[in-house]
């Protein structure tokens, strides 16, 4: 089953109209839905007030650097031109403003969470707890906990669907930590490139594995303590185990 783009996504994040079809899927699909959730998070996060007052239009040279950067295609659409404006037309220009600066965020965090690092990510196929995955398991790993939690405990599974690998993992005594979330990685195993597959949210997560994903190239399965705003790995992991071929 296709799923919405990132673009309508990060609409739908927004709370921005998407096409007809787009809503009945999202409304039949938790997936895509808990991907809304927590694009809708990281939005609220970085979201500011814009003022009333003519819109500024920014260079088109920073949306082409968010696009080089991400790999999004689709720009944002300026209003239409029009004369003779009247005050709110003007604020509804402002607000557009702002909105254009927040769908490049959000566009961003989904693409460069499904290349390399983003807080949220298909995200990353979101890892809040939900119905298990179903079908066969096709690899098993214990995840051997760190020095940063070493009363911690965890596995770590890939089942495959008809459509999809998924990542399930369970924890164990990891304990919550103020101000950080864990991030479930693959990494390769040289340790030297990764990719973040979603959010640990409690005891257990279901992440789907994106297709461009070798499992035999990137084996390792980490979760690491991270800190809001900063995509790429911390340093600071908690559990670790690799795959077996």
């Amino acid at each position: 089953m296709p799923h919405c783009d990132p673009e309508v996504l990060g609409l739908a994040a927004l709370g921005e109209r998407v096409a007809e079809a787009d809503a009945a899927h999202l409304a039949g699909c938790a997936r895509c839905r808990q991907d809304v959730a927590e694009l809708a998070a990281v939005v609220g996060a970085v979201r500011v007030d814009v003022p009333a007052g003519p819109p500024v239009e920014p260079p088109a040279r920073v949306w082409d650097a968010v696009a080089a950067a991400t790999g999004v295609s689709a720009a944002p659409r300026a209003p239409a031109a029009g004369s003779g404006r009247d005050a709110r037309s003007v604020r509804d220009a402002g607000r557009w403003a702002g909105r254009r600066v927040l769908l490049a965020v959000a566009a961003a965090c989904l693409a460069v969470g499904a290349v390399g690092g983003a807080l949220v990510t298909r995200l990353v196929g979101g890892g809040a707890p939900g119905p298990a995955a179903s079908g066969p398991v096709v690899a098993r790993v214990s995840l051997a906990a760190l020095p940063l939690a070493a009363d911690a405990s965890g596995a770590a599974s890939v089942v495959r669907s008809a459509s999809a690998r998924d990542l399930v993992v369970d924890v164990s005594r990891l304990g919550a930590r103020p101000g950080t979330f864990y991030e479930v990685w693959l990494i390769d195993r040289s340790v030297q490139r990764m990719v973040p597959v979603g959010i640990l949210r409690g005891s257990e997560g279901v992440f789907t594995i994106p297709d461009s994903v070798d499992l035999g190239q990137y084996p390792v399965v980490d979760i690491s303590v991270q800190l809001p705003g900063d995509p790429r790995h911390s340093g600071r992991s908690v559990l670790r185990g690799t795959l077996p071929a």
